[in-house]
């Protein structure tokens, strides 16, 4: 046992905050992609508008991921 690595302990229901995190992903490219939707019928601007809002909410998602992923142990 001396040579193993040893896990930081997990918390109950891990799958369960693997959840939250995933709809926490989805969650941003929704609220952040309807604002780039917005600026469209606002500005004109479509499509550019609602790609850059998807963009930008998947850049961030991914961002949350990781940082959730690396609490985790992951």
């Amino acid at each position: 046992m001396s040579g193993e690595q040893q896990r930081p302990p997990q918390a109950p229901f891990g799958w369960l905050r693997m959840y939250a995190v995933v709809l926490e992903f989805l969650g941003i490219i929704a609220v952040v992609g309807y604002a780039g939707h917005w600026l469209d019928e606002r500005r004109g601007w479509a499509p550019w508008g609602l790609l850059g809002g998807l963009l930008l909410g998947t850049a961030a998602g991914v961002y949350r991921l990781l940082r959730e992923a690396k609490k985790l142990g992951l």
